[in-house]
């Protein structure tokens, strides 16, 4: 599934229509092609590049990807129009709505800290809604202390793995996840607050809490979590190929056209233009 979604997004990143093809192209997966492929939509791409065409895309991807799995946990979903100051994807049952957040990371990038999960932003995009669940690579969540848990549990807003989406999807069979979303409010009431900022402490928790609802082990789930090790691991050698076959490329050119591309990299005659631009105002007289 990520191959053919690269592809797929290398050739409509730039058409007006992109993200409704988008769209369509996944709603048409099977769901055992869908379920055992989503662990991997939480890795950006290394050939994106940033703030491109195709790594905007390839972000509203992971919020289809996140509906359509909402929808097979019999949540009906839709990805939200409106970007910016809001959630990406609403989901609502008979009983409960919810939004939702899906994020991705590079492998490449240095480490993330809390703004980059935006915790206190989702709990304000709930509104009306009951419940916030953020979903994000498993790997990518900080692994001791920080606040995003200790903010999660105060606002109760579910942080979530693609792991623990692909594990609900193999063994849901109706059940009420309720419970699940519930998670920050049990630990606020019950747990121990000393506690709350602790990667481990919220993760065994939330754990259990996903296990109970399939009626499966946390020995179950950690299969799962090692194939996301698995997995993370082979992405990360396409990675590393493709940057050290850029390393080769630029190797291979002439000074001139090393100079071309740095110019083009440090974006310096946007700049100027942009200068340029801003000499130039007429301030009212």
């Amino acid at each position: 599934m990520r191959q053919e979604a690269i592809n797929f997004i290398f050739q409509i990143a730039k058409e007006k229509d992109a993200f409704e093809r988008l769209e369509k192209r996944v709603l048409k997966i099977s769901r055992k092609t869908f379920t055992r492929g989503i662990i991997e939509c939480g890795i950006l791409p290394e050939m994106f590049d940033h703030d491109s065409s195709e790594e905007k895309l390839w972000a509203k991807f992971s919020d289809i990807i996140l509906a359509k799995s909402l929808n097979y946990l019999g949540i009906e979903s839709e990805v939200l129009g409106a970007r910016g100051n809001s959630a990406d994807v609403i989901g609502k049952t008979a009983v409960y709505s919810m939004v939702g957040d899906a994020k991705t990371f590079r492998l490449s990038r240095t480490a993330k800290n809390q703004k980059d999960f935006k915790v206190n932003a989702l709990d304000s995009w709930r509104k009306k809604n009951n419940y916030a669940l953020l979903v994000a690579p498993l790997s990518q969540y900080p692994t001791r202390s920080s606040q995003i848990y200790t903010q999660a549990i105060d606002k109760n807003v579910t942080l979530f793995s693609y792991t623990h989406l692909m594990f609900l999807l193999e063994f849901y069979n109706g059940q009420s996840l309720q419970a699940i979303w519930e998670s920050g409010n049990k630990l606020k009431k019950y747990g121990e607050q000393s506690l709350f900022s602790n990667s481990a402490y919220y993760w065994k928790h939330l754990d259990e809490n996903v296990c109970n609802a399939v009626n499966q082990t946390t020995t179950d789930l950690n299969k799962y979590k090692l194939m996301e090790v698995e997995r993370t691991g082979e992405i990360g050698k396409e990675g590393i190929e493709y940057w050290q076959n850029k390393i080769k490329e630029f190797n291979g050119l002439s000074r001139k056209e090393a100079i071309d591309l740095l110019i083009k990299a440090e974006k310096i005659e946007t700049k100027i233009k942009t200068i340029q631009k801003a000499i130039k105002i007429q301030l009212p007289v």
